[in-house]
């Protein structure tokens, strides 16, 4: 699938919802027009697989190469799983803090210095969780140079994030292409779009100004 259709297949199942009149309240306590809840994928099986049939075909395309799929806790790994088993590649998952008792890990599976992980993520909201997870595991001195995620909202803080870690992110849809999509299927309007797009530019100047 294309960005669009992938996008398309988000909205229809639920997975991503649009209310420019009435914004979601986001575990910050900031308010935004969108929410995005790709677990709901785990119940779509159709839709479950054609997303990640759409990331072996990115990472086949792409050649990425790779010891080891990273899964990021908690909304990532099971479509890591879902790829490894299908690619037959080994598979670890990262916790977005070490383990506080045991041995403490944070990167979870087998693994040695000097592997490189191919991480897979849901959401790419502020990067804020992928930064953290990306320097446990270069803590643990794996190698990570590629994520890919399911989303990418196409913050400025996320792609400002992004680069300072050297990261190349790769999305199977992102936010341009979900207003794209909402506008086609008729769910949003162009003067919704307008809104969408401030929120985009700076979601706590947006928020703040629905509070006010």
């Amino acid at each position: 699938m294309n960005k669009l259709e992938v996008a398309k297949t988000l909205l229809k199942v639920g997975c991503v919802s649009i209310k420019p009149n009435e914004p979601f309240t986001y575990a910050s306590g900031l308010k935004g027009p969108v929410y995005c809840d790709n677990r709901l994928l785990l119940g779509h099986v159709p839709e479950r697989i054609q997303i990640c049939h759409s990331f072996i075909d990115v990472i086949e395309n792409n050649g990425f190469l790779f010891d080891h799929l990273g899964g990021l806790a908690t909304a990532g790994i099971p479509h890591a799983a879902w790829i490894a088993h299908e690619m037959k590649r080994s598979m670890v998952y990262i916790r977005s803090k070490p383990k506080g008792h045991g041995k403490g890990n944070q990167i979870e599976g087998k693994f040695k210095a000097g592997d490189k992980i191919l991480l897979v993520e849901d959401l790419v909201n502020q990067a804020k969780s992928l930064e953290e997870a990306i320097v446990g595991v270069r803590n643990d001195q794996a190698l990570v140079e590629t994520c890919l995620c399911i989303v990418d909202y196409e913050m400025p803080k996320a792609r400002e994030r992004v680069e300072n870690l050297g990261l190349k992110l790769v999305s199977l849809t992102d936010f341009s292409h979900l207003l794209l999509a909402g506008e086609e299927l008729g769910l949003i309007s162009q003067d919704d779009i307008q809104t969408l797009r401030d929120w985009q530019s700076d979601p706590v100047a947006w928020s703040e100004k629905k509070q006010a």
